[in-house]
């Protein structure tokens, strides 16, 4: 009889921990790797904008393959020889904390949704769902070879996600394209372009679906002596597929970087290609502009980038996994990682008048403005100036005067009665959202002044005469209950896809009116046409000096195509909307059917009944980061106004939600509204005073809480907490 030989225990150890340690390697791969790599691979302007090479990106990929799990699975060996000690409990605790993480990356994006987004419990709820989750997951990989086996399989990832990683990689590395024979420019002239952003065409026509010259009194006066497309439109809702279909002329029928090589022979590689112009591109979000000695970009050693890429994906992942609406103090995302160029190359940019500006996207506006204005003037050779900027897009801080009432820098880009991942999506709250649309308009006035100043430099530069000047956006807006601020459907399309364009011809003195169909990617072969310019790449577009239009306009997004009829029917109905709102005010004041209580506007508090304990309510200040000097005088952008209340409220010390609030200054109402939905039992409210009501900072500002159950209704004061307040 032959007896059993069973395997000596020494040789079965090393395989089984082999084995485990692969699956602390893949679940890592999933846990830190997939996520972070995704997010980053999303970034391709952060990436190109901060040069980093093989060796910052092999440093990466080292840590988070290599060094990173070798941690946790160290980690892990220290778990299991403790837990030796009581009985086996907390074997599996770094397993059970690596599918904790999984869960809540998987399950983070879902806490944005509207219905969960202001439960307050968002949070809270996805980490309870992990934690159940990773009990399970850690129980079937104690008791199935199964679960093992996949996990086992599952592996590859480990070479997967780094993969498709350094591909897409290699692809932005290579963003850059130069057209490399000699274009031939035959009318060569000065060329301005203004690109504005998320900007409607609807919100400069009157009812009589002219321009509002009394709003917008420098747009009319553009009108004069340019042509005006009044049935202008874009083609894409997002800025990054809308603006290098505006400077390539094709339409996006698919989704790509916004970089050079991506769209071969688009307007700047063009005007580059003639030798003919000295160029000024300031392009804060797209990278279509070839390397003109290109300005804001940063020279770290690799070794400084390494280490930034480290803290600011560290940074990243954080949110990656942990719901908004958890009560955690999260270390800030640097500023590049939102496109934002180093602060440290900026000091002297106003002091270059040719290359390529990478300024900041929503901040510093007002500096972009002023640069831009300075290089535009006259030179031995035609002069190529082009401004992409963030105006009047949110976050909406200016009066038409140019005075902030809120710093640029202190502004979530959520608005008030907003939800989604970027604030887009408007919930039913219409006199919350009648507020908004009023503050963007306050900043298209600003939009206006600018557009002024700018007709002014260049008569002042005697660049006017001769110039082609072309102003357009890169779509629009809307402020619509329960729709999209930026993406399309059947109510909201004319705001979002109608766009302001006017083209001045060299030599134009008349201005008119063209209601053809003209759509943003026409823009591009228009400059060609009037620059005498033959194309090197074919084009979508058709120049707007041919009678021949297309039969129908297109929007694209998401892969799809929508098809809209030549005129935008819907376009008169949406001008309607906002003049029935706002145009029978003056553009700085409120329109009193946004206000709850418009008639007790001037009544002073002490003719109300005061009574009840005081509600406390948490004072924003708007303006604590905002610099009081600057050399950009000429728009008093750096002039503050504190106007601007802004605040937030608990819920449970209300008798009912929305609550109605009214705001005296010197014991006098100045407005009254409701309160809006936060997140939980929160309730924040917004109110923009008149600046001449807000003169200086003896002003005493006080809040009531309006008690509507009694007629007539009194007031329940509101103490106020805060930093500072006027």
């Amino acid at each position: 009889m032959t007896s059993e030989v069973k395997p000596d225990r020494a040789t079965q150890e090393p395989s089984r921990y082999d084995l485990r340690a692969l699956h602390v390697f893949t679940l890592c791969g999933f846990a830190f790797t997939a996520p972070i790599l995704t997010a980053f691979a999303r970034q391709p302007v952060y990436i190109h904008d901060q040069q980093f090479g093989w060796m910052e990106i092999g440093a990466l990929l080292f840590g988070l393959t290599i060094c990173l799990p070798l941690g946790f699975v160290l980690a892990d060996r220290l778990a299991q020889a403790i837990s030796s000690r009581w009985r086996g409990r907390g074997r599996n605790t770094v397993l059970f904390g690596l599918f904790v993480l999984i869960l809540l990356s998987m399950i983070r994006p879902y806490t944005s949704a509207p219905w969960i987004a202001l439960s307050g419990f968002a949070g809270y709820l996805a980490l309870f769902v992990s934690l159940i989750g990773a009990a399970i997951a850690v129980s079937l990989y104690e008791k199935s070879r199964w679960m093992r086996m996949w996990l086992t399989f599952a592996a590859i990832g480990l070479v997967v996600f780094p993969g498709v990683f350094l591909r897409q990689f290699d692809s932005i590395r290579r963003s850059e394209f130069q057209v490399d024979q000699t274009v031939v420019a035959k009318h060569p002239t000065n060329v301005v372009m203004v690109v504005f952003d998320e900007f409607s065409g609807t919100t400069l026509l009157n009812d009589r679906m002219e321009i509002d010259a009394r709003h917008f009194p420098q747009f009319a006066r553009l009108a004069k002596t340019s042509t005006f497309y009044r049935n202008a439109t874009t083609v894409h809702p997002r800025t990054n597929v809308a603006v290098p279909a505006i400077l390539s002329g094709r339409f996006p029928v698919r989704d790509v970087p916004a970089f050079a090589a991506n769209y071969p022979g688009n307007l700047f590689q063009t005007i580059q290609a003639t030798r003919a112009f000295d160029m000024a591109v300031f392009e804060p979000i797209t990278r279509l502009c070839p390397q003109i000695a290109e300005r804001g970009r940063s020279l770290h050693t690799t070794l400084q980038k390494t280490g930034r890429l480290i803290r600011t994906l560290s940074t990243v992942y954080l949110r990656l996994i942990i719901a908004e609406d958890l009560s955690v103090d999260l270390p800030a995302i640097p500023q590049e990682w939102f496109l934002a160029g180093d602060p440290a190359t900026r000091v002297d940019w106003d002091h270059y008048s040719e290359g390529r500006f990478s300024y900041d996207g929503p901040v510093h506006r007002p500096e972009q403005l002023a640069h831009f204005l300075d290089c535009i003037k006259l030179s031995v050779r035609p002069r190529f100036t082009f401004l992409h900027v963030d105006l009047p897009h949110v976050p909406w801080v200016f009066f038409p005067t140019g005075e902030q009432y809120c710093d640029e820098t202190n502004v979530q880009i959520c608005p008030a009665g907003a939800v989604g991942g970027l604030g887009e999506d408007w919930l039913s709250d219409p006199r919350t959202i009648d507020r908004n649309e009023f503050r963007y308009r306050l900043q298209v006035g600003f939009v206006d002044r600018c557009l002024g100043r700018l007709l002014d430099r260049l008569v002042e530069t005697n660049v006017w005469d001769s110039c082609l000047l072309i102003v357009t956006a890169d779509h629009g807006v809307s402020f619509r209950t329960g729709h999209s601020r930026r993406l399309p459907d059947a109510d909201n399309l004319a705001d979002i896809a109608s766009v302001p364009l006017f083209i001045k011809l060299p030599g134009q003195k008349q201005g008119r009116i063209d209601d053809r169909n003209v759509e943003s990617v026409d823009i591009f072969p228009t400059i060609a046409d009037s620059l005498g310019i033959e194309l090197s790449e074919p084009v979508d577009g058709i120049s707007v000096s041919q009678e021949r239009r297309r039969p129908r306009k297109t929007l694209y997004y998401d892969g799809s195509m929508t098809v809209i009829e030549p005129d935008l029917p819907q376009r008169r109905e949406a001008v309607l909307r906002q003049f029935e709102l706002f145009g029978h005010d003056d553009l700085d004041h409120l329109p009193a059917s946004i206000a709850t209580h418009p008639e007790w506007h001037g009544r002073g508090s002490a003719s109300f009944v005061v009574e009840g304990e005081p509600v406390h309510a948490t004072l924003i200040d708007p303006l604590r980061e905002q610099s009081l000097s600057s050399p950009f005088s000429w728009m008093t952008g750096v002039e503050t106004s504190r106007s601007f209340i802004k605040g937030e409220l608990d819920g449970r010390e209300l008798p009912e939600t929305p609550a109605e609030l009214i705001v005296t200054v010197d014991g006098v109402v100045r407005d009254s509204g409701m309160t809006f939905r936060l997140y939980g039992n929160q309730e924040g409210f917004e109110f923009l005073l008149p600046k001449s009501v807000v003169q200086n900072v003896s002003n005493i500002v006080g809040l009531y809480l309006v008690n509507r159950s009694q007629n007539p209704p009194s007031l329940r004061p509101v103490s106020i907490s805060s930093e500072k307040l006027f």
